[in-house]
């Protein structure tokens, strides 16, 4: 048993200190609005793309127009655990960054885009 507890401890040392994979495919992203709001297309393909929008409203000519608002926030931080571990004391660091991305998208009555807006901030 003694001869498996160097392995087994490196290894959860090793995981626990492991980020996991972060899930991108749903995620609303400029350059996914860029390639999927063209005019003439669909609520479908937009809806298919982009996920529900976050406000649906009709303008003054009754067409609909369809916000998303998205804000995302990243963290990031590195500390030396395997410093900790053996020398009883951690470096840390972190830093923070928001995006904000909004899309406007008005449809005709045959549900097609006629005109869309877009914009990105990084802060």
């Amino acid at each position: 048993m003694k001869k498996y507890f160097l392995p087994i401890l490196t290894l959860l040392i090793f995981v626990g200190c492991s980020n996991p994979p972060q899930n991108e495919s749903n995620r609303m992203t400029l350059g996914k609005v860029q390639g999927v709001v063209k005019k003439g297309a669909n609520q479908t393909d937009i809806m298919l793309a982009l996920g529900a929008p976050n406000i649906i409203s009709k303008d003054r000519q009754g067409r609909e127009t369809w916000t998303y608002d998205r804000i995302s926030q990243d963290r990031d931080s590195q500390s030396s655990g395997f410093y900790f571990l053996f020398f009883g004391s951690s470096k840390a660091s972190s830093s923070k960054s928001s995006k904000s991305l909004t899309a406007i998208i008005t449809f005709d009555d045959n549900k097609s885009v006629v005109d869309f807006a877009y914009q990105s901030l990084e802060y």
